[in-house]
């Protein structure tokens, strides 16, 4: 995780907790189920979302931490169970450079298994009252809203900005935002700070998943851990795409409509459009837009008090935009 977002702060403890803990609630009587369980949560990620969760839980309140322990894991396991269902949505054959649940067992089982996740998910964030259940669910909404929305637009050429983010907001950000409110909560931070946890972690949301979609353009496949154009490969229109295609280049915006349409799949054309999202300034644009929602983070957090805690999430909000090399 330290390559990825360049944290200073020493984090494996939390890490640690993590991923023990993962392991233990998904043990089930069916060992398939158990092991398509794990293959997906054992794969990698940066775990940042549970990592939010816990940190802000400790910035807020003096007890231990094991406390917001399984609000966390609950976090991360929801969020594995919604990238199954992408990959399915999306036919990627990678997550994190090895094969997606759905390639490596079939697509019946690895629907299965990310139903099994979110109930895993819920009945963790069950237990920490009604408030905090109703948070999780409701970020759960938001993630099928999202995708439905995204899925309604797949090669939507008119796609507006403000769809875009809207999209982004119900699939990534909220459920950011969501994870921080609810630590706060479980806390017993006062509602201002709630809604300052939920503010910073939502606008760090934003930004990430405008990365997220600027390094699908200018990444590279060791450092993602899927193959770069995936946004390309199942029409999904993202802020850069849909910067460029406002180009009065022609020629260029031309090419890039064949790209995203899926009629131009070779890798000259790729290449060309990839090349004119660089030059055009849409992904110098939308690299300004995610530094916007970083900034808007940072301010969220002025009253909160100035901990270690504190330095790592500041951390976290900088190093999301930091991760793109151009």
């Amino acid at each position: 995780m330290g390559e990825v977002l360049n944290i200073k702060m020493d984090v494996s403890g939390k890490l640690e907790m993590i991923n023990k803990r993962i392991e233990e609630v998904l043990q089930t009587d069916n060992q398939e189920l158990t092991d398509m369980s794990l293959y997906t949560l054992r794969s990698g990620g940066k775990r940042l979302r549970p990592l939010i969760v816990m940190l802000v839980y400790e910035l807020n309140e003096d007890e231990d931490i094991e406390r917001v322990l399984d609000l966390a894991v609950a976090y991360e396991i929801m969020h594995s169970a919604s990238l199954i269902h992408d990959d399915i949505i999306d036919e990627a054959d990678e997550r994190r450079g090895s094969p997606s649940l759905h390639i490596k067992y079939n697509i019946p089982d690895a629907i299965v298994t990310g139903d099994f996740l979110f109930s895993v998910a819920y009945r963790l964030g069950a237990t920490y009252g009604k408030e905090v259940s109703s948070i999780v669910a409701t970020a759960a909404r938001k993630l099928a809203e999202g995708q439905i929305m995204e899925s309604r637009n797949l090669k939507n050429l008119k796609i507006s900005e403000e769809t875009y983010f809207n999209i982004i907001s119900n699939k990534t950000a909220y459920f950011f935002g969501a994870g921080a409110k609810s630590a706060a909560v479980v806390a017993r931070a006062s509602k201002e700070m709630q809604e300052n946890m939920f503010k910073f972690a939502y606008n760090v949301g934003m930004a990430f998943q405008i990365t997220d979609d600027v390094l699908d353009i200018v990444g590279k496949e060791e450092n993602l851990g899927k193959k770069p154009f995936t946004d390309f490969k199942h029409s999904a229109l993202t802020l850069p795409m849909i910067q460029a295609l406002k180009s009065p280049d022609g020629e260029n915006v031309k090419n890039l409509i064949h790209v995203i349409k899926g009629e131009r799949t070779d890798f000259e054309s790729i290449t060309q459009a990839k090349q004119f999202l660089v030059n055009s300034g849409a992904v110098d644009y939308s690299i300004g837009i995610a530094k916007n929602y970083i900034e808007e983070a940072i301010r969220a957090m002025k009253s909160a008090n100035k901990t270690p805690d504190l330095e790592t999430l500041l951390q976290i909000a900088y190093s999301v935009v930091s991760r793109i090399r151009i």
